[in-house]
């Protein structure tokens, strides 16, 4: 007898096939795209000065001194620095060079593993907030989003940034729909690793609860809430109490708060960084302890946006911009390659973000664990510094939701409530 129950059950599971297939396909080709040009382009791969920082805190770390850096490598600034970074990623860093020495390849094929485990996430979370298909689609365009590739295959943190708010997303997501606590506490966990590699995600959990307070099912969204915030708590505290033995106070997250909020606002601040500043003022911040150092580039911030106030907005519409540009804003990108390449991916994932965001408005839960760290990137990069590289953690956000956008239209309109 046609159609019955064997013949659903075989559909599912041939569908089901075809969904993994796809997505073992898209995870192949986002290791080999960006395996490949990280080997093509391993001269590039400490190309930034955040990546020399990366690399001598590495070293420093390797040779049984610490996370420390000192004025050794001609640095401006205090003489020691103990919390300049968080630590996590110099001391994936520091293993690699111990186990294969300063080996770049090495590095670029973790990273490209870490891009393959990314497009897996995307699959799961698009197939959580949607459908299988949308699952597939997003994960194929994780495989090939130009920012995704091209930051995985320098030493920097952003790639892996983007696979641990993937997955902090998913487990709050699978938290809440199928209301368990354990997803809570991988949402945690999860957060916690995306804090110890980039620390303006300390703040998503404040932003997070605004979202429990005011979505549909508040009770069942706070006690999730806690549980996780609890779990991002105890998962820093080695690093709050290093910190506090180090410094002898709480040192939330890394000391240069300071320099980089006056990088964003001092006198000439175009929204871009320019760290020109520090060797200008050098004389001036001389023998200042890495706390004390802190502590004055943030009296002067607040002091400059006290005193122009009326300069804020515009300068911050000017970071905002750079944060979402469709084309690079680095001198250095600014061949036709890199900008068509840009904009190819930007203009479809921006315009499917907003049509999913449509598509996605009764699952509230959904939506908002989505876009909660979009918005939180966005305020943030209204205050401190713009630039693509700071948008590429939340660029899986917005290829979930444009994917999902795809596969309404395949699809059909689905019943897609909370």
């Amino acid at each position: 007898m046609a159609g019955g129950p064997r013949s659903g059950y075989k559909a599912k599971h041939s569908l089901a096939r075809a969904s993994a297939v796809a997505v073992a396909v898209a995870m192949l080709a986002a290791f080999g795209i960006r395996a490949g040009l990280g080997i093509a382009w391993r001269d590039r791969v400490y190309r930034f000065g955040d990546s020399q920082t990366y690399r001598r805190l590495a070293e420093n770390v390797v040779a049984g001194r610490g996370l420390v850096i000192d004025r050794r490598g001609g640095d401006v600034g205090p003489d020691v620095r103990r919390a300049d970074r968080m630590p996590a990623y110099p001391l994936v860093l520091a293993g690699l060079t111990a186990l294969f020495g300063e080996n770049a390849v090495s590095l670029v094929l973790l990273q490209a593993l870490v891009g393959a485990v990314a497009v897996w996430l995307a699959f799961l979370l698009g197939r959580e907030v949607y459908s299988p298909l949308a699952g597939v689609i997003a994960a194929v365009a994780m495989a090939l989003a130009p920012w995704q590739v091209y930051f995985a295959t320098l030493a920097l943190t952003e790639c892996w940034s983007a696979a641990l708010l993937l997955m902090t997303v998913l487990c709050a997501v699978r938290a809440v729909r199928r209301n368990k606590l354990s997803w809570s506490v991988g949402a945690g966990a999860a957060c916690a690793a995306l804090v110890t590699v980039h620390p303006e995600f300390l703040g998503l959990p404040a932003l997070l609860l605004l979202a429990a307070v005011v979505v549909p099912g508040r009770r069942r969204w706070l006690a999730h809430w806690a549980l996780a915030a609890a779990v991002v708590v105890v998962a820093l505290l080695p690093w709050w109490v290093r910190n506090a033995r180090v410094f002898g106070a709480l040192v939330p997250a890394t000391t240069r708060l300071g320099v980089t909020l006056y990088d964003s606002v001092r006198p000439g601040a175009t929204g871009g960084t320019d760290m020109q500043f520090e060797r200008e003022r050098a004389r001036e911040m001389q023998g200042l302890d890495e706390l004390a150092y802190d502590a004055a580039y943030r009296r002067k911030s607040w002091d400059v946006m006290r005193s122009e106030p009326g300069r804020m907005v515009p300068l911050a519409m000017k970071k905002l911009g750079r944060l979402w540009s469709p084309v690079p804003n680095a001198w250095f990108a600014q061949a036709p390659f890199y900008r068509w390449a840009s904009i190819l991916g930007f203009v479809p994932m921006v315009g499917g973000a907003l049509l999913g965001a449509v598509v996605l408005l009764r699952r509230v839960s959904a939506l908002a664990l989505l876009l909660v760290p979009v918005a939180w990137v966005t305020m943030v990069h209204s205050v401190l510094v713009g630039s693509v590289r700071y948008r590429v953690p939340i660029e899986p956000m917005l290829l979930v939701l444009s994917a999902l956008a795809v596969a309404w239209v395949v699809e059909g309109e689905r019943k897609a409530d909370d």
